[in-house]
């Protein structure tokens, strides 16, 4: 019987005292990452080391508040053609005189001046070139002889209610008429003829637009000739125009 007991007295002492590599060890804190070579001691590795944890940082802002999307680009904004955009100069072209009545150009430069940004209420001044070649070269008037008209354009336009505008201009420079119908003679003389026009225009696109208008020219001064008297005091017009904002 002392024996047995023997054994079993010494089964016991050894599992009291396994070894420490026999008994399950807490959960152990992973090891720190070991700082790049050559940095120095004690500081702190980057936040974002991985791909998938720079993309998270990323998405999280710092503040903690949603991040604000980034504005559209210029292409990106719709615009609306009888709305606000701010309209910049503009070079414009007389494109109906030329064909009919004939031989008449005007050219045209607009400039901004009054609330370029809004559709309604804004004013353009307008400086330009003008020539009036007709009656040498498209046709004859039984009143005149062969006129040529070259000269300055000069006016304002201003704008009411989206396309809707009132302009006035004048026509100031020089005049030749050779074979007048009074005495055959040439004459020369110094003209100005005001332009008095109300119409309306339309923006293809943010950058160019149509415009037509109706209206009357009134013969202000024709100074230089002895037959000024007889120049036509109010002539009926209208005109088609097309215009390119730069």
């Amino acid at each position: 019987m002392k024996a047995p007991l023997a054994l079993l007295f010494l089964a016991s002492a050894l599992a009291s005292a396994s070894p420490s590599w026999a008994q399950p060890s807490p959960t152990a804190t992973p090891p720190a990452a070991s700082a790049p070579a050559g940095s120095t001691p004690g500081a702190s590795l980057p936040a974002a080391s991985t791909p998938a944890a720079s993309a998270l940082t990323a998405s999280q802002p710092a503040t903690g508040l949603p991040a604000a999307s980034a504005p559209p680009s210029p292409g990106e904004i719709p615009w609306d053609r009888w709305g606000d955009f701010v309209r910049g100069p503009a070079f414009e072209v007389n494109v109906l005189w030329p064909f009919f009545p004939g031989g008449i150009v005007d050219f045209k430069l607009l400039v901004p001046v009054l609330r370029p940004e809004r559709a309604s209420g804004r004013g353009e001044l307008i400086g330009g070139l003008h020539s009036d070649f007709a009656t040498r070269v498209v046709r004859d008037d039984e009143r005149h002889g062969k006129v040529a008209i070259l000269g300055v354009k000069v006016g304002y336009r201003q704008f009411f209610d989206a396309g809707l505008h009132a302009e006035i201009s004048a026509d100031i420079g020089w005049r030749e008429e050779r074979q007048n119908v009074h005495d055959g003679t040439t004459l020369e003389s110094f003209a100005t003829r005001l332009w008095l026009l109300a119409g309306w225009q339309v923006d293809l696109t943010p950058r160019v637009y149509f415009n037509v208008r109706g209206g009357a020219g009134i013969n202000l001064f024709r100074v230089g000739d002895k037959f000024a008297s007889t120049e036509q005091r109010v002539v009926p017009g209208g005109d088609l125009n097309l215009g390119i904002r730069f």
